[in-house]
């Protein structure tokens, strides 16, 4: 499993962010945590859920382990964790 971060440079509010993603929301979390990142930052209700990172937090992701990655990259992992969280949901709506 592996965590990855582009270099998108986007600004916003004086600064220039990232997006933080990784194959699976457990390892997405469990990384952003050791970032010192807070689980309500989680982009979640978008179509591609991931972490928006400054590009200061993106050198100490880095730093840390987590990989390079383009626009597809991002986006390929981010449709996986989407299915995921579906799937979460589906399975917690059939036990409620």
């Amino acid at each position: 499993m592996t965590v990855y971060v582009d270099a998108e440079g986007i600004r916003w509010r004086g600064r220039e962010w990232c997006h933080l993603v990784a194959d699976s929301l457990d390892e997405l979390h469990s990384f952003a945590d050791r970032l010192g990142l807070k689980r309500s930052w989680f982009q979640s209700k978008t179509l591609y859920p991931h972490y928006d990172v400054t590009k200061s937090v993106r050198s100490r992701a880095l730093a840390m382990g987590a990989k390079g990655a383009d626009r597809e990259q991002i986006v390929s992992c981010a449709k996986r964790m989407r299915s995921e969280m579906i799937q979460l949901y589906r399975a917690a709506a059939q036990s409620a």
